[in-house]
Order: structure tokens, then C-alpha cells, then sequence
């Protein structure tokens, strides 16, 4: 019995030990006991708003002979956290628990525990606390919630801590039965981007919000351009429906796209979620409890009645599902429907109100309301990010309207309205305060000041009555606390917001840093009061001029804060852009238009970046710097032209009136064009100018191109093969050097005294001189392959003072010591591969020995252009590069005949060919052994006969007169398609411009076929004929041509070893495409699409630092700065001139456009790594569009004659500068160093 009984009180103790009583929590490890590898607790990870080490990080420590975990925060505060996901049920409460000891912690959170993805936290640990703290959440789960990821943290969402803090012995308890008080704990599903691999600095989705902004940017011109600025009537009024039917179709559009974009976009991940827990909260604890449940909840109570309405609606679904987002974003969607509404009835309400309203502007309110409803930043703020903008904006246009029509009672209720739904609204208080102080001195001190008294009466109880309901038992004045508190709770210079302070590298830095002498606060307080004085003095002037003026000055008011002041966030300019559009039906000035516009696309820019960047912390860096100080600048521009458009509204009483351009009419075409003279007509000065300049390219380009000093007799070995290596004498060997081919293996070499060197051969070291080892004081060596296969075309051995030792080898590795003339004193890539020679120019030596293609991740025809010169020099570099650096000098006359064809001018022929021929990109891309100069070679050519072919007629010139260059085009093409799969995408640029030619013969067959003249019918007549002729000859010479070339091109794999059939051949088009379409592969160097233009990314392809002292070796891909940047300048401007109507569109225009098109919109859509030097089929066509820009600016204005020399000097003068940065020969480091003109050009590694 008493054996028993001490069994049960054993087992009753044990039940009551630390490690029983630890088995009844949820979390693994919550004493910190176990380590893992990285030295973070086992089971838990790490997290922080600032990834960088210095201002964060967490660790596993032993403090008082306890394993805690430690977490610390560094100066300025951060959000860093410990977490660890654990199952559990819905609709359930759980209690966490931990303990926390803190030293010198400050600011936001403190320490504390949390819900990581929720808004639920415990009571934070402040200071220095000396022992350890208990800290204790209960909170309940969702519906439908099976996981909860548990914190023990240092700071928190928007509340941002400093100091250190130690936690220990964390729980997760499950409680049945509990009633008191709980946190919210639902956490919604944020999906996270599946197969991110970018590197850590690029901004995920940086090419799609650029063109994004390029897109509004281009349909904000042309929408400008066909109902603000130009005379507009006839389309206005060429239907016959009702503003009612277009009104219904607008919204319905409007409202499917938002719908659209909250399915794309979940939301602002942080905005969201708090407004999906505020609402989910809000409808199961009700409005009372909100405030004091403990959840973190920094807006006002204005909002909070939709989210409780919303919260009702939505408790039908399941909570984070894509449903109950939209139901969270409705009001911000339904507000902007609205908003578009009332511009529409203030348009039409203005109109009628005017009798001298233009007539052509009946339909202007329907374009008006289109202008809100698809507004790109309207819609992405309200669908896809999730927030209500629009609704403050709305109330703001309400309190002007409603002071405008002197109720200025309502005015002052409903501006507290605005009050506690957003405290933005506070921006405008001294200027409506202003305008108050106006009226009292227009209706007289008594009448005036007891009004306005009665308005801050009535603003001051909206605030009180809207908070009372969820007061419960807070102080009376609780809710100043809250709005106050929700307008400065960032105490950030910038908070993402692109503007002067951004500029100034106040992004997220604390507004007591210094700048210029004083704090980023002081610089912002003053030029926040001198806007506030200075919109107040806009006013004064323009009040008694137009009724309306508040409108305007409200608006510039809210810009002027944002551009220049502190604590702004990326949305504090939203408002000003409904109101500018109001302003714009009073005053009629179409630069109200053009404000509005600039400051759409520089807010959605804004707007895009700060969306990406909160869920992607560890892109800031260099690159988004840059973003954020081109934004602040286009924010900046906006916000000047909208200054200067104020001032001379007010104070020059200058307008420019809308509709005031006349519009373009087409001329009437009566007759079919002259036959085209197709040749180029070369006088002899163009001779001159062709030849001279192709020779000295060709010089320039075949100078150090490499020698043709390189081994190619070679030994192969096996595991196990074995040579002896003899020496003269015992001698120290300093240095063994390899010159390795396609195999991959280990060899070991080992001396008589026993000293070993080992070297792996792999593929990046083949066909170069590559260093081994040595060190080694021996008569023999033996050399024995001890895994896989190796080949050396030879090994070199050096003493001490780099002077070659003469050795033999055995039998059967008497190759390896066999060509001791071709071993140089240094290696260089003079005398071997360097970048991606190592695939193609290896490739090419393949195809011509018969072996298996190593690379088939491309057509093959480019590298049997590198196999011929392999075959006519040998496997050197003068070999494998001579004929792509032919192909380059090529380029150069083909080019000057293209540019003589365009522009029928020797001199700009002469421009555009010198611009090519010395850009960085295409001497560097046509020296190495690579394919992309056989694609640009073509699409060159295919273009070029492509044109050709467009500027002629089949009814004019003959039918059997156009297929020429249409063949030719055809055969280019299908050149270049078996040379690089770019060559396809021009091939859909080609298919275009076809398309446009028949189209334009079919409108002239149209216009003519029943004309009265004879001729005309007659030349017209055969279109069907011609057209169906024309495209049977496409199928031959773009289809079946192209094909067989194709087919051709696979003969080396045919003949080759593994002897492919049509079976193989298909195989590898399939390896091509999924490689293509699959690649998840990141670089370095690698650079998106947007950042080609602005050279912020060159491509580093060699470096040798085995040269002189202080020297160095390097080869960088990049472009010319004065080809590049002036080039992206001027096709900007060349297509905004056109769409704008400044200078008038021809088939010039269109077909550079269209080929340039073709060569960058693909790779816009392509989500893998990429580099700049997929731009260098684009290079071209931006020079001739900029040439052709300059061309008509010289024929405007004969002063411009000199800019094209000019031009030219600059970038042959630019080359020489940069030509040791781009060329691998040896400069000194200090000149390298001086070309690294931006931060993120790297040419020597360091």
C-alpha cells in the first residue's frame, strides 16, 4: 500500500513539475533553450521594420544563468520581433504570457507581446525595469482562423521603440469559458509573392508601376489634348445618347475596374488590416468598447460608423476572404463614384449658369466625370490600396460649397465632420479661418463674428457627439488625444511622401535631425506657415474677383503642405486633385487641367512606391532612393506649375482659356502618292563620310580585340590518370597556372617532398589561363585526376620572378607542355573567355568538332557566325571574336544608309551613324563572343527594308516594285530569329507596319473605287488582288523562309555527336521557352527594363587585377551618357510633341516608334533577371528618333544647324574618356574610380 501510495504522489508531482505543466502550452520552445544554427532561438524568426543589423536585430542569450531571448532596437527606434506560428481553433480565446526584462527602452510599443499580422498587443515595458515583468494578452480568434503567429517584441505597427528588452518563458493557452475582456486576434491572409528572386535591392514590381506611369502619363496628354485644349465639338457631340446612358456606363466601369483592382491588389497590407480588424471588431465588441479594448486603433471615431456598417455587412464571409476586402474598400469606391457624380452635376450646373458658355462645351461635364471615375490614382487608392481619401475630399468639397453659399453654420458642422474622419482635414483650418475672418469683415463685426462663433460651436460638438458613443468612461476630451495624436503620430520628416523634404533625405528620418543648420521641423514649420500666409494672401486678392476662389486656394493650400512641409504622408495631395477639377468649371483656365493631371501621375508614382515598399523593407536602398528623389522631383514640378498657374490667375489676371487650340484637320487626299524613288542617291560626300568613319571604327574595334596566342592541342584525363611533370632541376615552382577546356574535374599535383595542390576545374575556367596554386620546391611533380574528367590545352609553371619553367610530361600528356610559345607572362582577356564567352564562344568550338551544344538556351546561327572565325583563326580570342566585331563595323554603314533613307540628309546620316558606332554598348557587345550583335545586326536590316517597303504604295509604284524589300525584310527576319528570339519580337514591330500599309491601301481603294476619274479607279482596282498576293508572299518569306533558315541553323546538332532528329531539335525550342519563361535565376548586375534609359545599372564583365601596382583591367556594358540620356530625353519629348500635336505625325514617325515599341514592351512584360544590354537592340531607334527630333527643330529654326556637331563631339569625346572602362585594357585605378559617375556604376569591384 505504501509503495503505492508514493507511485501516486510521485506521479501527482510530477503532474505539477515545470516540465508538465510547460507541456500545456502551444509554443514550441518558449524558454529559449534551443538554439539553431544561425543562432536565433529554434522554432521562432526574425523580422523588423529596418533589416540593417545596426538598427536591430535578436539573438539567443544567457542572462542570470537563463537562456532567454534578447532583442534590441537601435537609435531612432524600430519594429524588430521574435515570432513563431502555432495552430489553433476559431472563434476561440487564448491567453499569451511571457516574461520581459528591458533596459533603456523609449518610445512607441516598448516591449511587449503581440500577434504578429494583427493590431493586438499587450501593455509595453518602458525604461529600464530592473527584474522581470509579467506581460499578458487574451484576445479571440476568428472565424475560420486556424493559425496565430505569437511576437515577443520591440516596438510595433506605427509605433516605432529604442532600447533592449529579454523575454523568457512564453505561453499559448487555450481558455474555455472566458467572458471578460479579449483582443481582437484575426489576422487576414496576406499573400505573399510566390517565386520572389529578386535581389534584396531591387523594388518588386518596378517595371509595371513605371509603366503604369508612363501609360496615365501618355492617356492624361491625349484626354487633355481632345477635350480640354483643343476644339473638341464635333466628337463631343457625335452621339446621340443621353448624359443619363453615358453616365450609367461611366460608373459601371468605373466601379467593375475598382472591383477589379481589390481582387488584384489585396491592399496596403498595414492600412487594410487594420481596417478589416476595426470592422470585425467594431461589429462583434460594438462601438463602445472600441476604444478601450486595448486594440491599437490611431484613427478617429468618424470613420469608424462605415467600418461598423461594413463589419455588419461583411460578417456574412469569412473574414480576410477576398469579399470582406471589398466590402472594407466600399465606401472609399462608392466615394468615388460620387466624386465624379458631383463634378458632373457642378459642370453642368456652371453651364447652365453661363450664358456665354462655349457650345463646345456640352459634353464637357461628362468628360469631366470620366476624368474622376478613371482616374488611375482614384482608382488604385480606393480598389487596391483600400483607403478613404476620397471621402475626406468629399467632405472638404462639401464645407467650401456650403461656406460659398454663406451657411456658415453647416459649414463649421460639417468641417467637424471632416475633422474626426480624417485629421488631415486640420491642413485647411487657416485658411477656411481666413476666409471666415472675410466674411466678418464683409457682414460686419457682429452679424460676421457671432456666425462665425455659432461654426466653431457646431464643429467643436460634431467632434463631441460623433466620439461620445465610444467614450465608455474615458475622459471627457479623450478623442483631441486621438486626433491630435493620428496627425503627427509619425514624427517623420517624410513618411513616404515624395517631396522637398524626401528630396532631402527626410524620408522616414525623425523631424529633429538636422538639415541646413536647423531640424527638418524647423525648416518645415516655416515653410508651412509661409504656404498658410501666402495661400491666405491668394485669397485676399482673388475673393473679390471670383466667388469661387476658395476652391482654387484650398487646393493649392493642400499642395503647398504636402511639397513642402513635414509629416506628410504619400496621400496628403489627394484632395487637392478634385478640387483643382472643380476650380477648373469655375475659371475655365486649362492649366487647372494640367495640374491636375502632373499631380495625378506624380501621386500614383508616389502612391505605387509606398504600396510596394512597406512590404518589402530590405528594396530601400540606392535604386529606391534615386525613385524617391525622381518622385519628389515630378511632385515638385507639378507643384511649381500649379504656383505659377495661381499666380497669374490672381495676381496677372491672365487665363488660358480652354478649347482655345483649333483642332487639326485631315487634309483631303485626291489623288494616290508619286511612285517612291527607292535609292539612296549617294552623292560623293557621302561616300566620303561613310567610308571614313567606317574605317575608323574598324580600326577602333579590331584594336586589342585578342591575340591569337592561345593553346589548342589538349590532354583529357580520367579518375585515376596519372602524369609525372619533370623539371631541368629541383626548382620552386611559385606559380601553376592552367589553360582549361569543356571538362569538369579535380586533379591533385603533388611535389617530391609531399606538398600537394589541388585544383577543380569547372566550366568557368575553360578556355582562360587560370591560376591553380603552387608554391611547391620539387623536381617532379605528379599530376592525378581524382574526380571526374579534366581537359587542359596546357599548364604553365613560374618562379618566383614570373619566369616560365621549361618541364615535360610523361607519355600520353605530352600536349600539356607542348606549346610553350603561347603561354603569355600575364593572362588577360586579351588571351582567354571572360563573361558569357564561356557558353557561346565554347558552343560554337562544339559545332565545329561535331561535339554535343552545351548552350542551347538560344537559336543557334549566332554561334555558327562565331565558329567561322574559330575556323579561319583557330580557338583563340581573335577567333571567336572577329567576325561579331565585323558584324559591329557592319552596322555602321548600314546605318548611315538607313539614316540617309529616313532623312535624305548626309549630315544627319552622318549623325546618327556616329552616335551608334561610338556608344558604349555597341563597341563593347560587338567585341565579345556573345549573339546579341547578330540580332541587332538583323533587326537593323530587317527595319530598314521594312520601311522601305512602307513608304511605297502597290498602287502607285507596282506591285512586283514593293515585294523586294518585303522579301529582303523576310529574310533578315528569319536570320535573326535562328540568331536570338528577340529578332521574333521585332518580327511582331514588322507585322504591325504591314498591317498599317494594307489598312491605308485599303482606305485609299475605299475613297477611289467609285471615283469619278477614270485613272483613279483603274489603279485602284486590283487591291484584293495586290493585298492577297502581297500576303502570300509574307507566307513564304515570313513564314516558310524563316522556317528553313531555322531548320538549317540545327544542322550542327544533326551532325553532332548526339546526331539530334526533328524530334531533339523540338526538344530544345521546348528547353528554350520553359528556360526562358521559368528563369528564377538573380545577378548582381542585373537591372529592369525602366532603369536601361537612365544607365543607373551597367553590366560588369571583367576585371584583372593582376597588372601594375595602382593599374587595373575592366570591362563594363553600358551606354554612351550622350547617346543615352539625351536620346531618353528626346524620344520623351518627340512623342509628347506628337500626341500634343507640336509637330505633325508622319510614317517616319510611326514606324521608328512602332520598332521601338517592339524592342522594349516585351521585355517590360518579362518577369525574370535582365540587363542592360537587352537594350542594345533599342539603341538604334531611339538615336534616329532623336535624330529626326533635332532634324525638325533645325528646320524651324536654322540656329539649331551647330547642335548636331555638337552632339557628335560630345559623344566621340565621351568615348575616348571612357574608352578604358569599356575596352579591358590597363588605366590606373584612380582614373576607373572618376568614371563611376553614379553610385551604382561599378568598374572595379569595389
Amino acid at each position: 500500500m505504501k509503495k503505492l501510495f508514493s507511485l501516486a504522489l510521485a506521479l501527482f508531482l510530477l503532474c505539477l513539475s515545470p516540465a508538465a505543466l510547460a507541456a500545456s502550452t502551444l509554443i514550441d520552445n518558449g524558454g529559449f533553450d534551443e538554439v539553431s544554427g544561425d543562432g536565433l532561438p529554434e522554432e521562432w524568426k526574425y523580422e523588423a521594420w529596418y533589416t540593417e543589423e545596426a538598427l536591430g536585430y535578436a539573438s539567443a542569450e544567457t542572462l542570470e544563468g537563463e537562456n532567454v531571448a534578447h532583442i534590441f532596437c537601435g537609435a531612432g527606434g524600430n519594429d524588430a520581433r521574435l515570432y513563431q506560428t502555432v495552430k489553433v481553433k476559431a472563434n476561440s480565446h487564448y491567453k499569451l504570457t511571457c516574461r520581459v526584462k528591458t533596459a533603456n527602452v523609449a518610445g512607441g510599443a516598448g516591449a511587449n507581446i503581440s500577434v504578429n499580422g494583427s493590431l493586438a498587443k499587450s501593455e509595453g515595458v518602458f525604461g529600464t525595469s530592473g527584474g522581470w515583468v509579467e506581460l499578458e494578452l487574451v484576445g479571440k480568434t476568428a472565424k475560420g482562423q486556424t493559425e496565430l503567429s505569437v511576437c515577443v517584441r520591440v516596438g510595433g505597427y506605427g509605433a516605432l521603440s529604442e532600447g533592449e528588452a529579454w523575454f523568457d518563458d512564453v505561453r499559448v493557452e487555450k481558455l474555455s469559458g472566458y467572458t471578460g475582456d479579449a483582443a481582437d486576434f484575426s489576422v487576414a491572409s496576406v499573400g505573399e509573392a510566390e517565386g520572389e528572386t529578386a535581389n534584396e535591392t531591387d523594388i518588386p514590381g518596378m517595371g509595371y508601376m513605371m509603366l503604369a506611369t508612363l501609360v496615365s502619363a501618355l492617356v492624361a496628354v491625349i484626354a487633355y489634348r481632345r477635350y480640354i485644349e483643343t476644339d473638341s465639338s464635333k466628337d463631343l457631340a457625335r452621339s446621340g445618347m443621353s448624359d443619363g446612358f453615358w453616365l450609367a456606363v461611366i460608373f459601371l466601369a468605373a466601379f467593375l475596374a475598382r472591383c477589379a483592382f481589390s481582387l488584384i491588389f489585396y491592399g496596403h497590407s498595414t492600412d487594410i488590416n487594420c481596417f478589416m480588424a476595426w470592422a470585425y471588431n467594431l461589429a462583434s465588441g460594438g462601438i463602445r468598447n472600441f476604444y478601450t479594448s486595448g486594440m491599437f486603433a490611431d484613427y478617429p471615431p468618424g470613420y469608424m460608423y462605415m467600418l461598423f456598417l461594413m463589419g455588419k455587412l461583411g460578417s456574412i464571409l469569412n473574414y480576410g476572404s477576398a469579399g470582406y476586402v471589398l466590402i472594407v474598400k466600399m465606401p472609399g469606391i462608392l466615394a468615388d463614384l460620387l466624386a465624379a457624380y458631383l463634378v458632373y452635376r457642378i459642370a453642368r450646373r456652371a453651364g447652365k449658369n453661363e450664358d456665354s458658355l462655349d457650345p463646345r462645351a456640352g459634353r464637357l461635364p461628362l468628360a469631366l466625370a470620366a476624368f474622376v471615375a478613371f482616374n488611375p490614382l482614384m482608382a488604385f487608392i480606393s480598389g487596391g490600396w483600400g483607403q478613404i481619401d476620397q471621402i475626406l475630399t468629399l467632405l472638404l468639397l462639401a464645407v467650401i460649397w456650403l461656406f460659398l453659399e454663406d451657411r456658415l453654420i453647416l459649414t463649421g458642422l460639417v468641417y467637424g465632420v471632416a475633422i474626426v474622419t480624417k485629421p488631415q482635414a486640420l491642413m485647411v483650418g487657416p485658411l477656411l479661418a481666413a476666409a471666415y475672418f472675410c466674411k466678418v469683415w464683409d457682414q460686419g463685426f457682429v452679424k460676421g463674428f457671432l456666425r462665425t462663433l455659432a461654426a466653431v460651436a457646431a464643429a467643436c460638438a460634431a467632434i463631441f457627439l460623433i466620439a461620445l458613443p465610444f467614450r465608455n468612461g474615458q475622459e471627457p476630451l479623450w478623442f483631441l488625444n486621438k486626433v491630435l495624436g493620428t496627425a503627427t503620430s509619425y514624427p517623420y520628416a517624410s513618411v513616404e511622401a515624395f517631396n522637398l523634404m524626401a528630396l532631402l533625405g527626410g524620408n522616414w528620418k525623425g523631424i529633429d535631425a538636422p538639415l541646413l543648420g536647423l531640424t527638418y521641423a524647423t525648416w518645415g514649420t516655416i515653410l508651412i506657415a509661409l504656404s498658410v500666409a501666402f495661400s491666405i494672401i491668394l485669397y485676399a486678392f482673388e475673393r473679390k474677383h471670383e466667388k469661387h476662389a476658395l476652391t482654387l486656394c484650398t487646393a493649392w493650400l493642400i499642395a503647398a503642405l504636402f511639397t513642402l512641409g513635414q509629416y506628410m504622408h504619400e496621400r496628403y495631395l489627394f484632395p487637392a486633385l478634385l478640387l483643382l477639377l472643380v476650380a477648373f468649371v469655375y475659371y475655365r483656365d486649362r492649366r487647372l487641367v494640367t495640374a491636375f493631371l502632373l499631380m495625378t501621375v506624380s501621386a500614383l508614382f508616389n502612391a505605387m512606391m509606398a504600396f510596394v515598399i512597406v512590404d518589402h523593407q530590405q528594396a530601400r536602398g540606392i535604386i529606391y532612393d534615386i525613385v524617391t528623389a525622381v518622385g519628389s522631383l515630378m511632385s515638385m514640378g507639378a507643384f511649381a506649375y500649379l504656383t505659377w498657374t495661381c499666380c497669374g490667375i490672381v495676381f496677372r489676371r491672365v487665363k488660358f482659356p480652354a478649347f482655345a487650340e483649333k483642332k487639326r484637320e485631315a487634309e483631303a487626299l485626291t489623288r494616290l502618292p508619286e511612285p517612291v524613288d527607292n535609292k539612296l542617291r549617294y552623292t560623293a560626300r557621302d561616300r566620303i563620310y561613310v567610308l571614313a568613319l567606317t574605317a575608323v571604327y574598324g580600326v577602333v574595334a579590331l584594336v586589342n580585340l585578342g591575340t591569337t596566342v592561345a593553346p589548342e592541342s589538349y590532354w583529357t584525363g580520367s579518375f585515376n590518370d596519372t602524369v609525372t611533370i619533370t623539371l631541368a632541376s629541383e626548382t620552386r615552382v611559385k606559380d601553376i597556372r592552367a589553360y582549361g577546356g569543356l571538362y569538369t574535374g579535380t586533379v591533385e599535383l603533388t611535389g617530391d617532398d609531399g606538398t600537394l595542390v589541388t585544383y577543380v576545374e569547372d566550366n568557368g575556367d575553360m578556355f582562360r589561363w587560370a591560376r591553380i596554386g603552387g608554391d611547391i620546391t620539387t623536381k617532379t611533380i605528379t599530376l592525378r585526376v581524382t574526380v571526374g574528367e579534366v581537359w587542359f590545352n596546357e599548364l604553365a609553371l613560374f618562379d618566383e620572378q614570373g619566369n616560365y619553367i621549361p618541364a615535360t610530361a610523361s607519355a600520353g600528356g605530352e600536349a600539356l607542355f607542348d606549346e610553350p610559345d603561347q603561354v603569355p607572362a600575364r593572362g588577360s582577356y586579351m588571351y582567354g573567355m571572360y563573361f558569357d564567352e564561356l557558353y557561346h564562344a565554347r558552343t560554337a568550338y562544339e559545332h565545329l568538332n561535331g561535339l554535343k551544344p552545351y548552350e542551347n538556351s538560344h537559336p543557334p546561327l549566332g554561334k555558327i557566325f562565331i565558329m567561322l572565325g574559330i575556323a579561319v583563326f583557330g580557338m583563340n580570342p581573335l577567333g571567336w571574336r572577329i567576325v561579331g566585331a565585323l558584324f559591329g563595323v557592319g552596322m555602321v554603314p548600314i546605318l548611315y544608309a538607313f539614316g540617309k533613307r529616313l532623312f535624305k540628309n548626309s549630315e544627319y546620316a552622318l549623325l546618327v551613324a556616329v552616335l551608334f558606332a561610338f556608344d558604349f554598348m555597341h563597341y563593347t557587345q560587338t567585341r565579345i563572343a556573345t549573339i546579341d550583335v547578330y540580332g541587332v545586326f538583323f533587326i537593323i536590316l530587317m527595319f530598314y527594308y521594312m520601311y522601305q517597303y512602307f513608304g511605297m504604295n502597290f498602287f502607285s509604284d507596282g506591285l512586283k516594285k514593293t515585294l523586294k524589300p518585303l522579301a529582303l525584310g523576310g529574310l533578315f527576319f528569319g536570320l535573326g530569329a535562328a540568331s536570338k528570339w528577340i529578332c521574333i519580337y521585332a518580327g511582331g514591330g514588322m507585322a504591325v507596319l504591314l498591317l498599317i500599309s494594307l489598312l491605308w491601301r485599303y482606305a485609299e481603294y475605299c475613297r477611289f473605287k467609285n471615283s469619278g476619274d477614270e485613272a483613279l479607279r483603274a489603279a485602284v482596282a486590283p487591291f484584293w488582288k495586290n493585298t492577297v498576293l502581297t500576303l502570300l508572299w509574307c507566307v513564304v518569306f515570313y513564314i516558310a523562309v524563316p522556317v528553313a533558315i531555322y531548320l538549317l541553323s540545327y544542322l550542327p546538332y544533326v551532325l553532332s555527336v548526339s546526331h539530334y532528329d526533328l524530334e531533339g531539335i523540338w526538344g530544345v525550342q521546348k528547353f528554350m521557352y520553359n528556360y526562358h519563361s521559368t528563369l528564377t535565376a538573380t545577378h548582381d548586375y542585373q537591372s529592369p527594363w525602366w532603369q536601361w534609359p537612365l544607365i543607373l545599372r551597367p553590366m560588369w564583365y571583367y576585371v584583372n587585377y593582376d597588372v601594375a601596382e595602382g593599374y587595373i583591367g575592366t570591362i563594363s556594358a553600358l551606354g554612351n551618357p550622350a547617346v543615352w540620356w539625351v536620346c531618353c530625353v528626346g524620344s520623351a519629348m518627340a512623342l509628347i510633341k506628337l500626341i500634343r500635336g507640336k509637330i505633325a505625325p508622319d510614317m517616319t514617325w510611326l514606324a521608328l516608334f512602332v520598332a521601338l515599341l517592339a524592342e522594349i514592351a516585351p521585355w517590360v512584360l518579362v518577369t525574370r533577371c535582365t540587363f542592360i544590354y537587352h537594350y542594345f537592340a533599342s539603341v538604334p531607334f531611339i538615336i534616329l528618333i532623336t535624330a529626326n527630333l533635332l532634324r525638325k527643330k533645325e528646320q524651324s529654326d536654322p540656329a539649331w544647324a551647330k547642335a548636331k556637331w555638337i552632339w557628335m563631339g560630345a559623344a566621340v569625346a565621351l568615348f575616348i574618356l571612357f574608352y578604358p572602362a569599356i575596352t579591358g585594357v590597363t588605366a590606373p585605378r584612380g582614373y576607373i574610380k572618376l568614371l563611376e559617375w553614379l553610385p551604382s556604376w561599378t568598374f572595379m569591384g569595389y
